[in-house]
């Protein structure tokens, strides 16, 4: 008997994951594109009618046989379709609304004074709230990768600086041999072990803000949208309710609670800037490439502040950023004159910027992952039942 009633929702499943493939026919990156989105309905419509099929012909069965069971469970069943048709729908419109709504727009819903500098410099905030979310994400993994390389580069310099060595001879130590080793930048020892601390924690940002942006394109490949279809499914098999609330708490808190947690941020980020001293931090990029532009996410525009945040000095601006690229740090000679040319970077600006970016890349998604998983928790536990969010990372 139990096996009996394993077939059929086994069955359903089966067919259902046969027709996965419809969901991303246009493509197998979740762009809001309206295929998809169509897609993706007429997989949850298909399951609504075979569930309601189902359930009719539960009914019809238990007309003809006159059983209670069946009759019970068609009627209760019923409600749970349709309670379970209803969600889906307002999860749909939810999905459809972040593909249309526009940062800039949050900004006027809100009342916020000011828009982070990325979202104005592109297109004004015409940026969608998904968009938002992995443009924020880009450019927190380019400044951290930017900082890296910067950091690599004072510890080449301090080690060079550290060993060069001169020997010194006064009187007659032509004669006795004797003479005095001096180290000129000797006293830079502490700066050099200051800095392979800074590198460590440079490191876990940047890990941190590429695990974020790569969970961010896992979400929006679209595998996940699969969830919806088969919560319509197992929320109406008695002994799969449970299941199918979870698969819809955890739809909602990737697709909707995620991406804003992420843009709100953004949000938050530049204010970071305010306990610092006059609001600016100096960074000297060590590399050829543009990562440094991702600085731009510690900035708004007026009125609130027009240069918070990370300034990045190039070779020659100013004495602030002196020395050459990492790539050109094994070109530089071993006299005096080329040491004091190595110019690392200023011990409290590097402290200043890994502080934000450890604050950004570390600080708050642990606060996004609690209220993540707080939200999915409620929302599973009302759908049925509460739903071990605590996987939710070592699934994805």
């Amino acid at each position: 008997m139990a096996n009996q009633q394993l077939r059929i929702p086994i069955f359903v499943l089966l067919s259902l994951a046969s027709l996965s493939q419809l969901a991303f026919a246009s493509g197998s990156i979740f762009t809001c594109e309206q295929a998809q989105f169509d897609s993706t309905m007429q997989l949850c419509g298909i399951a609504a009618v075979a569930m309601f099929a189902l359930i009719a012909l539960a009914y019809i069965g238990g007309e003809a046989f006159q059983s209670p069971r069946m009759l019970m469970w068609s009627k209760a069943e019923a409600i749970q379709a349709f309670a379970s048709l209803v969600i889906v729908s307002v999860i749909l419109f939810s999905l459809s609304s972040m593909c249309s709504f526009q940062v800039g727009e949050l900004k006027t819903v809100l009342g916020l004074p000011a828009m982070p500098k990325i979202y104005a410099d592109a297109g004004g905030g015409a940026d969608t709230l998904y968009n938002a979310s992995s443009r924020y994400i880009e450019n927190l993994a380019a400044i951290s990768l930017s900082n890296i390389n910067s950091l690599r580069y004072d510890l080449g310099a301090y080690e060079r600086r550290i060993s060069y060595n001169t020997f010194e001879c006064a009187g007659d130590c032509l004669f006795s041999l004797a003479s005095v080793s001096v180290a000129p930048f000797g006293g830079e020892s502490m700066k050099l072990a200051i800095t392979n601390n800074l590198l460590g924690i440079a490191t876990v940002s940047y890990l941190s803000s590429i695990f974020q942006y790569f969970t961010l394109v896992y979400i929006y490949g679209g595998i996940f949208m699969l969830f919806l279809p088969l919560a319509i499914v197992l929320r109406s098999v008695p002994f799969m309710r449970h299941f199918g609330g979870s698969l819809i708490a955890i739809f909602v808190s990737l697709y909707l609670i995620y991406p804003i947690m992420l843009v709100a941020d953004a949000y938050i980020a530049p204010g970071f800037t305010a306990s610092i001293g006059s609001g600016e931090v100096a960074m000297c990029p060590r590399d050829a490439n543009t990562y440094c532009k991702g600085s731009a996410i510690f900035s708004t525009v007026p009125p609130v502040s027009a240069t918070a945040g990370i300034t990045c000095k190039w070779r020659g601006q100013d004495d602030t950023c002196k020395g050459k690229l990492e790539s050109e740090l094994d070109e530089a000679g071993y006299s005096e004159a080329k040491m004091n040319g190595l110019f690392p970077s200023q011990i409290p600006n590097a402290i200043k910027l890994n502080v934000l970016i450890f604050l950004s890349a570390v600080f708050l998604p642990a606060i996004n992952f609690i209220v993540i998983v707080a939200f999915g928790r409620e929302l599973s536990r009302f759908l049925g039942e509460e739903a071990d969010m605590s996987r939710l990372g070592q699934m994805i």
